[in-house]
């Protein structure tokens, strides 16, 4: 969509490549569903009504990629059903789960076009940046944080974690090996901040805590915590410094 500025309308979109209806209802067991036939001539998506808007239109995207990818192979008959966590950060092999992250792929390459970021992609690493893609392109906070790292130039990371464990790592083009990994125990934190906005500031730390193999090259971090003890923290690698990385 050459010239679109913001949030990407991917109902319209949908309904332009033959998705007839896409309705939303309670569900409890998985966040999307897609009904098609088996060529693909038409389609009809289901989501999830009691997660947010921007879950939401992220499992639209999501299923839409399901429908577009002819080599997609149902996961039932008359379609597709997919869990939070093929939504999420599916791991592992299989056909099933690859075709989980090439929906994934697909949604996040629709959603938040590399274009639309570029305004951001071009100042230095902040987690405010990651704030203003999610209002500017109406995308989750894990979504935008994810492709904000894979986009930018900088060498970065950024750990997910809840309570005081890691839920999974996203590591950018360049960034080495860490000491975490999901499921681990979350290393110190920085406290939250008592301004009301839940950010930290960018400050260096111990590169031994967070790399499993530092080079010398100086770390920075930055927290962002959020509900019910979910939080995002980037990690930013001194790129004039380290020279080593483990890609």
């Amino acid at each position: 969509m050459p010239g679109h500025e913001g949030a990407v309308p991917v109902h319209e979109i949908a309904r332009a490549l033959d998705i007839d209806e896409i309705r939303e209802q309670p569900l409890s067991s998985f966040e999307g569903c897609l009904i098609t036939d088996p060529d693909r001539s038409r389609g009809a998506i289901l989501v999830n009504a009691s997660s947010n808007r921007r879950r939401r239109r992220y499992s639209i995207a999501h299923e839409l990629g399901h429908f577009l990818n002819e080599r997609h192979e149902p996961t039932e008959p008359g379609g597709f059903r997919c869990t939070t966590g093929d939504m999420a950060y599916p791991t592992g092999s299989g056909r099933h789960l690859r075709q989980e992250r090439e929906a994934n792929g697909f949604a996040i390459e629709l959603l938040a076009p590399e274009r639309l970021l570029r305004k951001r992609l071009n100042r230095p690493a902040d987690l405010e940046h990651v704030l203003a893609i999610v209002n500017e392109l109406d995308i989750s906070r894990e979504a935008a944080a994810r492709r904000y790292v894979a986009l930018h130039g900088e060498r970065l990371a950024v750990v997910f974690s809840a309570g005081d464990r890691v839920r999974y790592v996203e590591k950018g083009n360049g960034f080495p090996a860490t000491t975490v990994w999901a499921n681990n125990a979350l290393p110190p934190l920085p406290p939250c901040p008592r301004d009301g906005t839940d950010l930290t500031n960018l400050d260096e730390v111990s590169a031994p805590v967070w790399l499993s193999r530092p080079n010398g090259g100086a770390l920075f971090l930055q927290t962002l915590y959020q509900a019910d003890g979910y939080a995002m923290t980037l990690l930013v690698l001194d790129a004039d410094e380290e020279d080593d990385a483990d890609v």
